[in-house]
């Protein structure tokens, strides 16, 4: 059994306040709740469900391993921030069982990729070059703690990192045993549509220890 010092290890890398029993909000903005009818959205991701095995899609977590092997090369032509951050899970027990979780990219979400942009836009303004993912987690899997990077969205974009704006929306109503926390808020007896700001640098996470899959999406892009 291993203990980290999440201060020490990751200061440098990711500026943040750690402390652990601070009471400040700005870890977590706000941003609204969108205006968007959910229940046919969660029938398609549903179907997509059936159509992907989250240890074998490539995304996520499954990204880096093949043949339940980590992808060395990939991992090391990755940031400094991003390989601490990969042997960190290692060492602390990310899985491909308790780590991998379905996951769907704009065209995957079909027709229902632009009207999801504009409500996005209705609620947080102009989005550019923006990109959506959905996320579904079984019951008993999770993201487990991180700060967002942006590695891949800064390659395709050739964006800074304080210039990239992430949202994270909750698509169904909160329920017993799913988790969210963003920095020093546990975000629970959400509504479908709620919206909160993923900042960079800020430690989060979420599981689900509940009976029932736990559905998120974010979008991220750049703002003026």
């Amino acid at each position: 059994m291993i203990r980290i010092d999440i201060k020490k290890e990751f200061e440098d890398m990711f500026p943040w306040h750690y402390d652990a029993l601070s009471s400040q909000k700005q870890d977590c903005p706000v941003l609204g709740t969108l205006d968007f009818d959910f229940k046919p959205l969660v029938e398609h991701i549903y179907e997509l469900c059936e159509k992907q095995d989250p240890k074998t899609s490539g995304k996520g977590f499954s990204h880096y391993f093949e043949n339940n092997k980590i992808k060395e090369e990939l991992i090391n032509s990755r940031d400094h921030k991003f390989k601490k951050l990969f042997d960190t899970w290692i060492k602390s027990n990310w899985t491909m069982d308790n780590s991998c979780y379905y996951e769907f990219h704009d065209a995957e979400l079909n027709d229902f990729y632009r009207p999801l942009l504009e409500a996005y836009e209705n609620t947080v303004g102009k989005i550019q070059n923006a990109q959506l993912r959905v996320f579904v987690k079984p019951p008993m899997t999770a993201l487990g703690l991180h700060a967002d990077t942006f590695g891949t969205y800064k390659r395709k974009h050739n964006v800074k990192e304080n210039e990239v704006f992430r949202a994270m929306t909750f698509i169904e109503d909160w329920e017993w045993g799913h988790y969210t926390l963003i920095g020093n808020e546990v975000l629970h007896q959400y509504k479908a549509g709620d919206t909160y700001q993923i900042q960079p640098n800020v430690f989060h996470c979420s599981g689900n220890m509940g009976f029932n899959p736990q559905i998120t999406m974010n979008i991220t892009g750049t703002k003026k």
